[in-house]
């Protein structure tokens, strides 16, 4: 899921080292393709954390962490790191009442999709599952993740893939005659049961180390596709307003329809225009600010209350237009009832019970890939944490969250994109001097922020008249603000607009990333071409049927595909270009051959790619030039050391 930009505005980019590193953070799914190479081996990368004042480098040449070696090293290490830095997470978050503006940002970021994934959910399980079990399972795993978890900054919630496996669990419940609607949740509970066991299994045998392979191809193509499926689960949505209810007269179910279409169209374009508010020239600084962090709330409430200009007639009362969110009360019967599922979990057969292990291990995969990206994206090096990360217990705590869900019949939450990332830059500048100019990156590393957004998401499990006062449009919208914000910050979605973009045609001052002039326009577009090719893979599997479910296992296969395939197939140095964190752009310090400046006196600062990207880091066009130059006598410095060993007969390597 995705919303709104960063509380704090990104920090001033700082002096360029074209071999450095640097990662963009983005505010959609995309996101994930950053984090999947932004970190190091361990995920930490500034060298003066530790409680002990110890460099962390030197703690890593003291306790190295191999997977499938040395059963549990990998927990206790990070819970000897993190322990001693526990109270100092609770002291750190009170500085009141500053904590509570991040607080209340990222609980916003929390709750709306919590509210839309929970009317899907609704939709899709036939009211098995609806909004007060996906807000309380939300809660639940933040304030576990925030009071016990090793990395407290990180955000869990219920991701959109999840939604989409626990379709095909109730589809195919639905098959079953041994099974059914009425044995769908205890079933769910197997799985989850299962799937707490094999995350168990894989953080004591520090499996988690494995994630320094996660690269950009795996993370962007994952970051696509959840776009992709955000976009279609608003059509289906808009297109039930034109078929819900099915006993309402065509006129309604038309009028209806339309008018939803309007509604999620308004709130798309309101949404994204509110998120603009800090290049407006109107009102205050803080008020510009506030508009933009909080857009897509706002956004909301002023789409609802434009919902009521148009309604039923007044004589009808078992219709209503638009249609609106079905919200339960907490204590209602069909909510209740998910918490007594443990009591049914023997009620399903042997068979069943031991065929829940293949969902558990496809959830499990999913899980290990979305949450290990999730926490990299929270502690990425940009944000310079002083605090070691925890990956190999907090998913072990991921397990134990996933079992609680289990237990309590309700869907298992795990690490939250693009809230996770957002938490952190919101913390950036917080409890610090404003005044001081050097303190505004620095990011209050604690644990209140979070336990206070758990507990206001919690809160909401009791406003339920209020949250059926929201036309479901408003949610598709959401779908379709999420499905925008996936794309602009993609390294794959610019590589694409490569096959038709005419490059001579940018003019001074434009930008464009560095691997265009870097990297064989060939080999850029053999790539590209391949992770199209991997995508409409992953894409077509969740088209086929039952066996949709298999699609986290495409996603996880690119791993070893990029790994040990890709890399025979190009260049080392093309693929450190197309294929690392780094997002260095190139500024075009005059225009090129086929510039055009006929429109100029029309074109503005407005809503596009750039209007989603919070940092990227520029170059100038004879900076990336010499840089061009060093590769190449590299280059040439190796071959001549290759043909001199040659020369020699060989030699040692």
């Amino acid at each position: 899921a995705g919303q709104a930009p960063p509380l704090v505005p990104a920090h001033a980019p700082r002096t360029l080292n074209p071999h450095a590193r640097h990662c963009v953070m983005a505010t959609g799914p995309e996101a994930a393709a950053g984090a999947a190479s932004a970190m190091t081996r361990d995920g930490l990368t500034n060298p003066m954390g530790g409680a002990n004042g110890k460099s962390e480098i030197a703690e890593e040449a003291e306790e190295e962490i191999k997977c499938c070696v040395n059963i549990g090293a990998g927990i206790l290490k990070d819970i000897r790191r993190r322990a001693p830095l526990y109270m100092d997470d609770w002291r750190q978050g009170m500085t009141f009442p500053d904590i509570f503006a991040p607080a209340t940002y990222i609980f916003f970021a929390s709750l709306l999709p919590a509210l839309t994934f929970g009317e899907q959910f609704r939709v899709q399980t036939e009211g098995q599952f609806s909004i007060p079990h996906i807000v309380c399972a939300t809660a639940m795993g933040g304030f576990i993740q925030s009071m016990s978890g090793g990395q407290p900054l990180l955000i869990v919630g219920i991701a959109g893939p999840v939604v989409m496996l626990y379709q095909y669990l109730f589809n195919y419940c639905k098959q079953q005659d041994d099974l059914g609607v009425e044995l769908f949740r205890p079933f769910c509970s197997w799985v989850l049961i299962w799937c707490a066991l094999m995350h168990f299994a894989l953080a004591l045998v520090n499996a988690s180390e494995y994630i320094h392979a996660f690269t950009r191809f795996a993370g962007e193509t994952f970051g696509s596709l959840i776009g992709l499926l955000f976009f279609q689960a608003a059509m289906n949505g808009l297109t039930l307003e034109f078929e819900d209810p099915p006993n309402a007269p065509v006129a309604y179910r038309t009028i209806n329809g339309i008018w939803s279409i309007f509604l999620a169209v308004m709130y798309v374009l309101l949404a994204v225009w509110l998120m603009q508010a800090r290049r407006w020239h109107v009102g205050r600084a803080w008020f510009r600010a506030f508009v933009a962090d909080y857009g897509a709330t706002i956004a909301v409430v002023i789409v609802t209350c434009l919902s009521y200009a148009v309604k039923e007639p007044a004589d009808v009362s078992d219709w209503e237009i638009p249609s609106r969110v079905a919200c339960k009360q907490v204590y209602d019967p069909a909510v209740t009832a998910s918490w007594r599922t443990v009591g049914k979990l023997k009620d399903v057969p042997s068979l069943q019970v031991g065929v829940a292990l293949i969902p558990a291990l496809i959830i499990t995969v999913l899980f290990f890939f979305d949450h290990n990206v999730s926490s990299q994206l929270a502690q990425t090096e940009d944000f310079n944490l002083k605090k070691p990360p925890a990956y190999h217990y907090d998913f072990f705590l991921v397990g134990v969250i996933t079992l609680i869900m289990g237990l309590c019949g309700m869907p298992p939450p795990n690490g939250a994109i693009p809230q996770s990332p957002m938490h952190t830059r919101s913390l950036m500048g917080v409890g610090q001097d404003r005044r001081d100019t050097s303190k505004a990156d620095v990011v209050l590393e604690n644990r209140v922020s979070n336990v206070i957004q758990s507990l206001l998401v919690g809160l909401c499990m009791f406003i339920s008249p209020v949250i059926r006062l929201m036309p479901r449009a408003v949610l598709w919208g959401y779908f379709i603000f999420m499905a925008i914000q996936s794309f602009p910050g993609n390294q794959f979605v610019h590589r694409v607009t490569l096959f038709v973009m005419d490059i001579g045609s940018l003019r001074k001052g434009e930008t464009q990333p560095a691997y265009v002039e870097l990297v064989p326009m060939s080999d850029t577009l053999k790539f590209t071409a391949l992770q199209l090719a991997a995508l409409s893979v992953v894409y077509g599997v969740t088209w086929a049927g039952i066996y949709g479910i298999s699609f986290p296992l495409f996603i996880m296969a690119l791993v070893p595909l990029r790994q040990f395939v890709i890399i025979k197939m190009f260049p080392a140095s093309s693929l450190r270009h197309l294929d690392s964190a780094e997002d260095v752009e190139e500024v075009f310090e005059k225009d090129q051959e086929h510039a055009d400046h006929t429109s100029d006196a029309f074109s503005g600062g407005g809503v596009g790619a750039a209007s989603f990207v919070q940092h990227r880091h520029q170059v100038l066009q004879h900076d990336l030039e010499k840089l061009r130059d060093d590769e190449r006598a590299a280059t040439a410095a190796v071959v001549v050391a290759a043909a001199a060993v040659a020369a020699n007969g060989g030699g040692s390597k």
